[in-house]
Protein backbone atom coordinates (compact mmCIF):
# COMPACT_ATOMS: atom_id res chain seq x y z
CA UNK A 1 0.00 0.00 0.00
CA UNK A 2 1.00 3.58 -0.86
CA UNK A 3 0.27 6.18 1.16
CA UNK A 4 1.34 9.96 0.92
CA UNK A 5 0.23 13.42 0.36
CA UNK A 6 -1.21 14.35 -3.25
CA UNK A 7 1.27 17.02 -5.11
CA UNK A 8 -1.61 18.71 -6.12
CA UNK A 9 -4.45 18.29 -3.83
CA UNK A 10 -2.54 18.68 -1.19
CA UNK A 11 -4.68 15.88 0.91
CA UNK A 12 -3.81 12.36 2.08
CA UNK A 13 -4.07 9.70 -0.56
CA UNK A 14 -3.70 5.97 -0.19
CA UNK A 15 -3.52 3.25 -3.01
CA UNK A 16 -3.40 -0.40 -3.38
CA UNK A 17 -1.75 -2.48 -6.11
CA UNK A 18 -1.77 -5.68 -6.68
CA UNK A 19 -1.66 -8.64 -9.51
CA UNK A 20 -4.95 -9.02 -11.58
CA UNK A 21 -6.18 -12.13 -13.84
CA UNK A 22 -5.54 -9.95 -17.14
CA UNK A 23 -4.49 -6.34 -17.96
CA UNK A 24 -4.22 -2.46 -16.00
CA UNK A 25 -7.41 -2.06 -14.04
CA UNK A 26 -8.27 1.31 -12.04
CA UNK A 27 -10.46 -0.56 -8.78
CA UNK A 28 -12.86 1.86 -6.48
CA UNK A 29 -15.13 0.17 -3.84
CA UNK A 30 -16.56 -2.56 -5.89
CA UNK A 31 -15.80 -0.82 -9.64
CA UNK A 32 -13.42 -2.07 -12.19
CA UNK A 33 -12.43 -0.22 -14.94
CA UNK A 34 -9.63 -1.00 -17.60
CA UNK A 35 -9.19 1.05 -20.92
CA UNK A 36 -7.54 3.64 -18.83
CA UNK A 37 -6.43 5.67 -22.48
CA UNK A 38 -10.49 6.15 -22.67
CA UNK A 39 -10.58 8.00 -18.91
CA UNK A 40 -7.55 10.27 -19.95
CA UNK A 41 -8.81 13.79 -19.09
CA UNK A 42 -6.08 16.61 -21.03
CA UNK A 43 -4.26 18.23 -18.08
CA UNK A 44 -0.81 20.07 -18.15
CA UNK A 45 0.62 19.15 -14.94
CA UNK A 46 -0.35 15.11 -14.14
CA UNK A 47 -1.96 11.99 -15.92
CA UNK A 48 -5.74 12.21 -14.75
CA UNK A 49 -8.31 9.53 -15.54
CA UNK A 50 -11.72 10.49 -14.91
CA UNK A 51 -15.63 8.81 -15.43
CA UNK A 52 -18.69 9.05 -14.04
CA UNK A 53 -17.93 7.23 -10.91
CA UNK A 54 -13.60 8.20 -10.11
CA UNK A 55 -11.33 10.11 -10.71
CA UNK A 56 -7.41 9.79 -10.23
CA UNK A 57 -4.71 11.95 -11.04
CA UNK A 58 -1.09 11.74 -10.97
CA UNK A 59 -0.57 7.63 -12.21
CA UNK A 60 1.97 8.41 -14.20
CA UNK A 61 4.81 7.57 -11.61
CA UNK A 62 3.57 4.03 -10.63
CA UNK A 63 2.60 3.41 -14.21
CA UNK A 64 6.00 4.02 -15.03
CA UNK A 65 7.37 1.73 -12.15
CA UNK A 66 5.20 -0.92 -13.34
CA UNK A 67 6.53 -0.82 -17.06
CA UNK A 68 10.02 -1.20 -15.33
CA UNK A 69 8.99 -3.87 -13.66
CA UNK A 70 7.52 -5.73 -17.07
CA UNK A 71 4.17 -5.86 -15.42
CA UNK A 72 0.61 -5.51 -17.07
CA UNK A 73 -1.89 -7.25 -14.81
CA UNK A 74 -2.04 -5.93 -12.01
CA UNK A 75 -5.26 -3.60 -10.23
CA UNK A 76 -4.83 0.00 -8.46
CA UNK A 77 -7.24 0.34 -6.23
CA UNK A 78 -8.08 4.00 -4.79
CA UNK A 79 -8.45 3.63 -1.39
CA UNK A 80 -8.50 7.56 -0.11
CA UNK A 81 -8.48 10.33 -2.00
CA UNK A 82 -8.26 11.50 -5.70
CA UNK A 83 -4.51 11.13 -6.45
CA UNK A 84 -1.67 8.67 -6.09
CA UNK A 85 0.74 9.78 -3.42
CA UNK A 86 3.39 12.04 -4.85
CA UNK A 87 6.23 9.87 -2.55
CA UNK A 88 9.65 11.95 -3.00
CA UNK A 89 8.79 12.78 -6.39
CA UNK A 90 10.66 9.86 -8.11
CA UNK A 91 8.90 6.53 -8.93
CA UNK A 92 11.91 4.43 -7.41
CA UNK A 93 9.28 3.65 -4.14
CA UNK A 94 7.43 2.03 -6.49
CA UNK A 95 9.71 -0.28 -8.12
CA UNK A 96 11.07 -1.26 -5.14
CA UNK A 97 8.16 -1.91 -3.19
CA UNK A 98 5.96 -3.38 -5.95
CA UNK A 99 9.50 -5.81 -7.40
CA UNK A 100 8.10 -7.97 -3.60
CA UNK A 101 4.62 -8.13 -4.60
CA UNK A 102 5.04 -8.93 -8.48
CA UNK A 103 6.98 -12.05 -8.96
CA UNK A 104 8.42 -13.42 -12.00
CA UNK A 105 5.33 -15.43 -12.99
CA UNK A 106 3.70 -11.86 -12.96
CA UNK A 107 6.65 -10.26 -15.55
CA UNK A 108 5.89 -10.89 -19.38
CA UNK A 109 7.03 -9.27 -22.65
CA UNK A 110 5.67 -5.53 -22.30
CA UNK A 111 6.79 -4.34 -25.89
CA UNK A 112 4.43 -4.37 -28.86
CA UNK A 113 5.08 -3.46 -32.86
CA UNK A 114 3.72 -0.68 -34.42
CA UNK A 115 2.56 -1.40 -38.63
CA UNK A 116 3.93 2.10 -39.55
CA UNK A 117 5.87 5.38 -38.52
CA UNK A 118 3.34 8.22 -35.85
CA UNK A 119 3.82 11.70 -36.16
CA UNK A 120 1.73 14.15 -33.99
CA UNK A 121 2.94 17.59 -33.20
CA UNK A 122 0.96 20.19 -31.53
CA UNK A 123 2.16 23.75 -30.84
CA UNK A 124 5.99 23.62 -29.84
CA UNK A 125 6.07 20.44 -29.07
CA UNK A 126 5.83 16.86 -30.65
CA UNK A 127 6.52 13.26 -31.08
CA UNK A 128 8.13 10.82 -34.09
CA UNK A 129 7.81 6.82 -33.40
CA UNK A 130 9.65 4.96 -35.96
CA UNK A 131 8.88 1.27 -35.38
CA UNK A 132 12.46 -0.67 -34.63
CA UNK A 133 13.59 -3.55 -32.74
CA UNK A 134 12.89 -2.30 -28.84
CA UNK A 135 11.86 0.61 -27.07
CA UNK A 136 14.18 4.11 -26.97
CA UNK A 137 12.82 7.48 -26.48
CA UNK A 138 15.53 10.94 -26.32
CA UNK A 139 13.86 14.12 -25.31
CA UNK A 140 15.13 17.05 -26.34
CA UNK A 141 13.65 20.24 -24.04
CA UNK A 142 14.09 24.06 -23.74
CA UNK A 143 14.16 25.79 -20.38
CA UNK A 144 16.18 28.99 -21.60
CA UNK A 145 13.23 31.08 -19.82
CA UNK A 146 14.16 29.31 -16.98
CA UNK A 147 17.96 29.63 -16.71
CA UNK A 148 18.50 25.47 -17.88
CA UNK A 149 19.21 26.09 -21.44
CA UNK A 150 18.51 23.19 -23.87
CA UNK A 151 18.80 19.63 -22.46
CA UNK A 152 18.58 16.11 -23.90
CA UNK A 153 18.89 12.83 -22.86
CA UNK A 154 17.98 9.23 -24.06
CA UNK A 155 16.61 5.76 -22.33
CA UNK A 156 17.26 2.48 -24.15
CA UNK A 157 15.49 -0.34 -22.51
CA UNK A 158 17.27 -3.24 -22.14
CA UNK A 159 20.54 -1.24 -21.80
CA UNK A 160 20.61 2.05 -19.75
CA UNK A 161 20.15 1.37 -16.18
CA UNK A 162 16.25 1.36 -15.14
CA UNK A 163 17.01 3.18 -11.57
CA UNK A 164 18.49 6.53 -13.80
CA UNK A 165 15.15 6.81 -14.56
CA UNK A 166 13.50 5.85 -11.80
CA UNK A 167 15.31 8.06 -9.40
CA UNK A 168 14.28 11.20 -11.37
CA UNK A 169 11.93 13.38 -9.35
CA UNK A 170 9.31 15.62 -10.06
CA UNK A 171 10.77 18.96 -10.65
CA UNK A 172 9.26 22.46 -10.86
CA UNK A 173 10.29 26.64 -10.59
CA UNK A 174 9.89 28.99 -8.20
CA UNK A 175 8.74 31.22 -10.71
CA UNK A 176 5.73 28.94 -11.18
CA UNK A 177 4.49 28.33 -7.57
CA UNK A 178 2.23 31.01 -6.95
CA UNK A 179 0.41 30.85 -10.67
CA UNK A 180 -0.08 26.71 -10.31
CA UNK A 181 -1.48 27.32 -6.57
CA UNK A 182 -3.92 30.06 -7.92
CA UNK A 183 -5.52 26.93 -10.10
CA UNK A 184 -5.82 25.18 -7.78
CA UNK A 185 -2.18 22.72 -8.42
CA UNK A 186 0.81 22.03 -6.66
CA UNK A 187 -1.21 22.54 -3.27
CA UNK A 188 1.47 19.69 -2.13
CA UNK A 189 3.88 20.65 -3.43
CA UNK A 190 7.19 20.70 -0.85
CA UNK A 191 11.01 20.52 -0.73
CA UNK A 192 10.51 17.12 -0.25
CA UNK A 193 9.07 15.66 -3.20
CA UNK A 194 9.70 18.42 -5.84
CA UNK A 195 12.92 19.33 -7.19
CA UNK A 196 12.90 23.45 -7.10
CA UNK A 197 14.80 25.37 -9.28
CA UNK A 198 15.10 29.74 -8.85
CA UNK A 199 14.69 31.73 -11.59
CA UNK A 200 18.32 31.58 -12.84
CA UNK A 201 17.96 28.10 -13.16
CA UNK A 202 19.94 27.01 -10.12
CA UNK A 203 18.53 23.96 -7.79
CA UNK A 204 17.88 24.89 -4.27
CA UNK A 205 18.75 20.79 -3.11
CA UNK A 206 21.33 18.61 -4.01
CA UNK A 207 20.39 16.57 -7.74
CA UNK A 208 20.57 13.20 -7.77
CA UNK A 209 21.73 13.61 -11.38
CA UNK A 210 22.95 16.57 -13.87
CA UNK A 211 20.39 14.74 -16.12
CA UNK A 212 17.86 14.49 -13.27
CA UNK A 213 15.32 16.89 -15.23
CA UNK A 214 15.61 15.15 -18.12
CA UNK A 215 15.24 11.87 -16.87
CA UNK A 216 12.15 12.65 -14.89
CA UNK A 217 10.37 14.00 -18.45
CA UNK A 218 11.54 10.53 -19.91
CA UNK A 219 9.66 8.74 -16.52
CA UNK A 220 6.98 10.65 -17.22
CA UNK A 221 6.42 9.83 -20.58
CA UNK A 222 6.97 6.06 -19.99
CA UNK A 223 4.48 6.71 -17.60
CA UNK A 224 1.87 8.38 -19.99
CA UNK A 225 2.73 5.61 -22.92
CA UNK A 226 1.80 2.85 -20.61
CA UNK A 227 -2.00 3.60 -20.04
CA UNK A 228 -2.13 1.39 -22.99
CA UNK A 229 -0.37 -1.88 -20.80
CA UNK A 230 2.72 -1.99 -23.35
CA UNK A 231 5.17 0.15 -24.91
CA UNK A 232 5.57 -0.01 -28.34
CA UNK A 233 8.76 -0.94 -30.25
CA UNK A 234 10.31 2.40 -31.40
CA UNK A 235 12.98 4.94 -31.92
CA UNK A 236 10.83 7.46 -30.32
CA UNK A 237 12.12 11.08 -30.02
CA UNK A 238 10.16 13.53 -27.88
CA UNK A 239 10.86 17.40 -28.04
CA UNK A 240 9.32 19.67 -25.30
CA UNK A 241 7.16 16.75 -24.19
CA UNK A 242 4.16 17.01 -21.71
CA UNK A 243 1.29 15.22 -19.80
CA UNK A 244 -1.36 16.49 -22.98
CA UNK A 245 0.70 15.60 -25.51
CA UNK A 246 1.88 12.47 -24.42
CA UNK A 247 -2.20 11.77 -23.35
CA UNK A 248 -2.90 11.79 -27.20
CA UNK A 249 0.12 10.18 -28.55
CA UNK A 250 -0.79 6.77 -25.84
CA UNK A 251 -4.51 6.84 -27.81
CA UNK A 252 -2.72 7.07 -30.82
CA UNK A 253 -0.54 3.97 -30.95
CA UNK A 254 -3.63 1.57 -30.11
CA UNK A 255 -4.48 1.86 -33.80
CA UNK A 256 -1.40 1.36 -35.02
CA UNK A 257 -0.51 -2.10 -33.14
Amino acid sequence: MFEGIGIHTGKTCKVMVYPSNGGLWIKKGDMLFSNLHDMIVPSENATVLENDYLRLSTVEHLLCALAMLNVNDAVIEILDGEEVPILDGSAIKFYKDLSDIFSKKYKKNILRSIKQPIFYIEDESFVYMFPYKRFEVRVYLDYTSKGLGLLSDEFILGRDKRESILNARTFGFLSDYELLKSKGKALGANFDNVLVFDNKGRSLKKMRSLKEVQRHKILDFIGDLYLNGFLPRAQIVAVKPGHKINAKVSKMINSFV
